[in-house]
C-alpha cells in the first residue's frame, strides 16, 4: 500500500509517520498528510531516546506528498538527504514507493537549524 507522511533520516536509519494514500483526501491536486514534524517529534523522542537532547529540526528530515495529475510523489527533503543514496533508499522502501513514479526535490524548509 502506497503511503505519504513525514520522515527523519539519522545514521541510516528512517524515523517516520506515515499514512495510506488512500485515506488522504486530494486537496488542489495533490494528497499531503497533515502531520506535522513539531507534533510528531515527542513521539520520536520517546520512543527513541537518543534524541532526547535534539529538537525536530536538528535532524535531516522530510516529507512524501503524491501529485494527483503527473502521478508522482514528491520527496521534498533536506541536501543531506537529496544528496545520500542510502536514505533515498530507506525513503522508497519505507514509503512503498520502490516502483513508483518518485521524484527528490531540496526544500530550504527542511533545512537543519543548528
Amino acid at each position: 500500500m502506497k503511503n505519504i507522511g513525514l520522515f527523519w533520516v539519522y545514521e541510516n536509519q528512517i524515523f517516520y509517520e506515515l499514512q495510506k494514500l488512500k485515506d488522504i483526501k486530494s486537496i488542489n491536486g495533490f494528497k499531503d498528510s497533515n502531520l506535522s514534524h513539531y507534533k510528531v517529534w515527542d513521539k520520536v523522542k520517546k520512543q527513541h531516546p537518543k534524541f532526547y537532547l535534539y529538537n525536530y529540526e536538528d535532524i535531516p528530515r522530510g516529507r512524501v506528498v503524491y501529485n494527483i495529475n503527473f502521478n508522482q510523489y514528491i520527496v521534498y527533503c533536506n541536501e543531506n538527504i537529496y544528496k545520500d543514496d542510502i536514505s533515498k533508499n530507506l525513503i522508497l522502501l519505507t514509503f512503498d514507493l520502490l516502483n513508483e513514479n518518485v521524484i527528490f526535490k531540496k526544500d530550504e524548509h527542511y533545512q537543519i537549524k543548528c
